[in-house]
């Protein structure tokens, strides 16, 4: 069986990020503008995995007992939306 071209189309926004935050204790040493900036980073981004780690790493920074590779994979499982187009011939 041919497979077909597929197309990754991936997805995230400020909210879900943010409720990543909320949900995992997130965040929590950072200040209002801080965290504003992070989100302002996720809304003019595409969540690729460099856009994935300049954010987790910026989380991790403001958070406690965490690590980048955790935040990266919570942000990809809770923040990040993947669709697929198939090319037909």
């Amino acid at each position: 069986m041919k497979v077909p071209k597929i197309k990754v189309n991936r997805q995230w926004s400020a909210a879900r990020v943010r409720q990543v935050c909320v949900d995992n204790g997130l965040y929590t040493r950072g200040n209002n503008q801080q965290y504003e900036g992070m989100l302002d980073y996720v809304r003019d981004s595409y969540p690729d995995t460099e856009s994935l780690y300049l954010v987790a790493m910026d989380i991790l920074t403001h958070s406690d007992e965490q690590t980048v590779t955790n935040i990266m994979y919570l942000l990809e499982k809770g923040a990040v939306a993947m669709t697929f187009e198939i090319e037909e011939e």
